[in-house]
């Protein structure tokens, strides 16, 4: 009998929810993948029969943190208080799905808790990122958000206490997502999802992955580098590190406030986390 093709949309101990078209199989591993560590979003051939997964196909990208694989779109839902804005945290979402080839699409939530001024200095850095092709959206622009979902496997990250739960019931009024309140001493949330899954909704698959306030790269320097997509296309010089080299635009573009301050001090603090020994 030939294998059939799906993806696995969950995983609880030693079963693994493959869904193949409308169809879900729940499976076993087959002896000979015993040793090979399957995620969720892995594209798996199968057996109906004997009901166990035969082979693993080849992935496009892995994400760590949350641990999924084959990402479209990764939704970085941002938050404008409670937790507050964070322009690091968004940058290093952003260098993420450079770095991976998966799409970005920045959601912002939580607008109505800003005073006018409050709106229009954080209207000012998103169209920043507006000008570098980056989507940007608010939580309340639901049929855009759907249209960016549709045909597509999607994660949604973010800090906890975003509003990641909120959004996709709000996509979706039937998932009935348990969300949780923000801890004020914390200034974050309580974390209430706890296992990565697909879910089928509006056309898509999309995970409800569990919030979290760091994000480990485990990059290094010239992938990092790589990841800040407007300093590589305004620097002439290839293997500039745009730290403190003489005649470097980029460092140039900051001080005339042309990049901003902000975008260059994520780049320096990444770069300086690095795990690589490369000397620069």
């Amino acid at each position: 009998m030939t294998n059939s093709v799906g993806k696995i949309v969950s995983i609880n101990k030693d079963l693994y929810t493959v869904r193949e078209n409308n169809n879900v199989f729940s499976l076993s591993v087959r002896g000979k993948l015993k040793n090979t560590k399957l995620t969720v979003g892995d594209n798996v051939e199968f057996n109906k029969e004997t009901k166990t997964i035969e082979n693993v196909l080849e992935r496009k990208n892995t994400l760590e943190r949350p641990l999924i694989s084959n990402i479209d779109k990764l939704f970085i839902v941002c938050s404008n208080k409670v937790p507050a804005f964070s322009t690091y945290l968004l940058d290093k979402f952003l260098v993420l799905t450079e770095v991976n080839n998966i799409k970005p699409i920045i959601i912002i939530t939580k607008m109505d808790l800003l005073n006018y001024k409050e709106k229009k200095e954080l209207k000012n850095t998103l169209s920043y990122y507006e000008k570098l092709g980056y989507k940007v959206y608010k939580n309340t622009d639901v049929h855009k958000i759907k249209k960016e979902m549709k045909n597509n496997v999607v994660a949604v990250s973010g800090q906890t206490g975003a509003g990641k739960s909120t959004l996709l019931n709000i996509i979706d009024k039937n998932l009935h997502l348990e969300t949780g309140e923000v801890s004020k001493a914390l200034g974050r949330g309580k974390h209430t999802t706890r296992l990565v899954s697909l879910i089928y909704t509006n056309k898509s698959l999309i995970a409800d992955t569990p919030g979290f306030s760091a994000l480990d790269l485990k990059l290094t320097k010239e992938e990092i580098k790589r990841g800040f997509i407007e300093f590589n296309k305004n620097c002439k010089y290839k293997s500039c590190c745009h730290t403190k080299e003489e005649g470097c635009e980029v460092i140039k573009l900051v001080e005339n406030k042309k990049i901003l301050q902000s975008r260059y001090d994520s780049y320096i603090k990444l770069i300086s986390e690095a795990k690589d020994e490369s000397k620069w």
